[in-house]
């Protein structure tokens, strides 16, 4: 009997080893592509420091610090929450099955964990005009989120006041450890920016057309790209799914203010030094004390503007333009730069004549 058993026993030590062996090698393949995060920080920590080197703020050590670990711990949550989710993926046979918990679940954790350990607080202005997003089989089309963006923190920001949606985002994001990895499990679209890219762009339409008829908000920065000095020209990606899909636009003014980095929140939580301020109140202007400013916290406001029913027939440009108007029209005049006229932007002669 012994002699029977023997081959199973040594087959099943066989079996034992093989999968010890590919765990370990997996967590080793693992553990240093973990490793690029603090390289991939770096880079998104160099992005944010340009933008904001063009206003009358730039960043400040402290403030450069506090959006590397912005980065740093936004990594880091998005892929321990993505290997989290690999078992429920395999064993829903993968695909599309964790959209729902990707999007409405983990992602939201992480951005209200690292905006209110890092940033603070986000105020929303008139939260009742967001139309009710259902997790699962969602009314038909969904609504089309357009905001500004003018720093990494619209990211978070956006899941203070969206239950569930899909981002637009560039390819290269897919190469980013973690965000890649939970955005891929969350299905959110993807499209190729430079060079020709048909295929792309008719790729992102379809999927968001799909999203949308599947009761799926999409949410676009219409302005293409981040900027804090300049206002720019909206870009016609947005208007066009909504017309389309006769889908009712959002537009949601953020409101990030100036010292929303450089400020000593969260180490003036230890002093009681924490201070609600919306940008625009009394004693926002310039002429502040720096010494106080420095000691202040101020809210992100983000401001729900009264939905935009679409029907197929309108005209995108005027569709556009409103929603530019209505978007720029609640922010502060902070910086240095004005909104450039569409036709300057698409007539760079017309530029050099004025200049």
């Amino acid at each position: 009997m012994n002699d029977d058993n023997g081959p199973d026993h040594e087959m099943l030590q066989d079996i034992l080893r093989l999968t010890v062996k590919a765990i370990f090698l997996i967590g080793r393949c693992i553990y240093y592509y973990a490793l690029t995060i603090p390289i991939f920080a770096i880079v998104s920590t160099r992005q944010e420091y340009k933008i904001w080197k063009a206003t009358p703020y730039p960043l400040t050590l402290f403030g450069i610090a506090k959006v590397f670990l912005y980065n740093l711990l936004w990594m880091g949550l998005c892929l321990i929450s993505s290997i989290a989710l690999v078992p429920l993926w395999a064993q829903r046979g993968f695909g599309n099955s964790v959209q729902v918990e990707t999007n409405a679940v983990f992602e939201k954790l992480i951005a209200y964990a690292v905006h209110t350990a890092l940033v603070g607080m986000v105020e929303v202005v008139n939260a009742e005009r967001i139309p009710p997003i259902q997790l699962m089989n969602g009314n038909s089309p969904a609504p089309v989120f357009v905001a500004n963006h003018c720093s990494q923190l619209d990211i978070s920001c956006i899941y203070y006041a969206v239950r569930r949606f899909k981002w637009i985002a560039k390819q290269s994001v897919k190469m980013i450890p973690g965000p890649g990895n939970l955005m891929a499990l969350g299905g959110h679209v993807f499209i190729q920016r430079s060079g020709k890219n048909r295929g792309s762009v008719s790729n992102l339409y379809q999927q968001s057309n799909q999203a949308i008829q599947e009761g799926i908000p999409m949410v676009l920065f219409p302005q293409g790209t981040r900027r804090m000095s300049t206002k720019l020209p909206f870009k016609d990606g947005a208007f066009r799914i909504a017309l389309e899909n006769e889908a009712m636009i959002v537009p949601i003014t953020i409101n990030v203010p100036p010292n929303a980095w450089n400020s000593y929140y969260p180490l003036t939580c230890l002093w009681g030094g924490r201070r609600k301020r919306r940008v625009g109140d009394a004693g926002d202007d310039a002429g502040d004390d720096d010494d106080a400013k420095e000691n202040e916290t101020n809210t992100i406001v983000m401001t729900v503007h009264e939905p935009i029913s679409v029907k197929k027939g309108m005209e995108l440009n005027q569709l556009k333009e409103q929603c530019q108007k209505i978007i720029y029209s609640e922010l502060p005049p902070l910086y240095h730069g004005s909104m450039k006229s569409t036709q300057e932007t698409s007539n760079p002669s017309l530029k050099e004549k004025t200049n």
